[in-house]
């Protein structure tokens, strides 16, 4: 009977250190690892994790765009561009319509947005954007993106000057985002594409879809599916009568977009100063490319970003910006 009774209180004992001792370590854990340090250590674990399967080959800037529709891929903004174009994940910003839809849902004003500059081969880029909110949880934009350039020589199939040509590509968008919970929006891109190339015109239209998740205070996770279903549609007289010798008879070509997906994390810290991003993309079956950028916001006028893009573990870097 004594002994029972040692025992009982032996294990009772055992179960009071051991209580206290979870409670302590529950303690120390909590005062480590708050939910913005969580936050942190979960995005620094996710940037290793796809670091190490970005892998293969690094590709040029141009050799990167060079499927259908790559003028809608270039990027926007100084901002995001400086990043790196790491920005599926960043919210609450009006370039957000062009990375990811669902990240416009958290725009608290009216904003409007022109970019502008020269890429190779004499081609000049340009966008223009503008959002407002429509509810207390939505929000809506409408943009205009061109790439091209005029004065192209043309030549026959002797290598003879034919002219002057142009080459412009047009797209209009329109974006659609709503906050769906306390830690979800999702949004939609509805596109049209339109393309003059001397005299010939091809048509498309697609759609994006996006998603963005706040798992933890500070973090944002996103995903996007662009260019869905989107194709250009040449129809043309003059390729079938140079070419198939068919009197100018009607032909038609479709040039199908790749399949183009987009994984994102975007973090604040320093009071919201300091933004690290990262995102992950792929093109149809290519390498995946991941993009990093920092900003820090020193004031409302002036700050610093510095990006790396389409980063493989290779030892080429693409390019990056400041």
């Amino acid at each position: 009977m004594a002994g029972t009774v040692k025992m009982q209180s032996c294990l009772m004992a055992f179960i009071f250190i051991l209580s206290r001792l979870t409670k302590g370590i529950r303690l120390v854990v909590k005062s480590w690892f708050s939910t913005e340090k969580l936050s942190f250590v979960f995005y620094i674990i996710a940037i290793t994790v796809l670091t190490l399967f970005s892998s293969g080959k690094a590709y040029s800037e141009d050799e990167y765009r060079t499927w259908t529709g790559e003028f809608l891929r270039m990027g926007a903004g100084a901002r995001a561009m400086g990043m790196g174009n790491a920005y599926t994940a960043v919210e609450g910003d009006i370039y957000s319509s062009y990375f990811n839809p669902a990240g416009l849902a958290y725009m608290k004003s009216r904003q409007m947005a022109l970019s502008f500059r020269y890429l190779s081969m004499d081609r000049k880029f340009q966008y223009l954007v503008f959002g407002s909110r429509i509810g207390p949880d939505a929000d809506f934009a409408i943009s205009w993106i061109s790439a091209g350039t005029d004065d192209i020589v043309g030549r026959d199939l002797t290598g003879r000057p034919t002219g002057s040509l142009s080459d412009k590509p047009n797209g209009f968008t329109l974006t659609f985002s709503k906050i769906m919970s306390e830690r979800v929006s999702v949004g939609l891109n509805t596109k049209i594409a339109y393309w003059k190339l001397d005299g010939d015109y091809a048509k498309a239209f697609g759609f994006d879809l996006g998603v963005l998740v706040t798992p933890l205070k500070n973090l944002n996770a996103s995903f996007v599916i662009r260019d869905i279903n989107s194709r250009f549609t040449w129809k043309t007289k003059r390729w079938a009568k140079t070419f198939l010798d068919s009197d100018g008879q009607t032909i038609e070509k479709e040039d199908k977009f790749p399949v183009y997906w987009t994984a994102g994390l975007a973090y604040r810290t320093f009071r919201d100063k300091i933004l690290l991003a990262a995102t992950v993309e792929n093109v149809e079956d290519n390498p995946l490319g991941l993009n990093i950028g920092i900003a820090y916001a020193y004031n409302k006028i002036f700050s610093l970003r510095t990006g790396i893009y389409h980063y493989t573990s290779s030892d080429e870097i693409d390019s990056g910006a400041l």
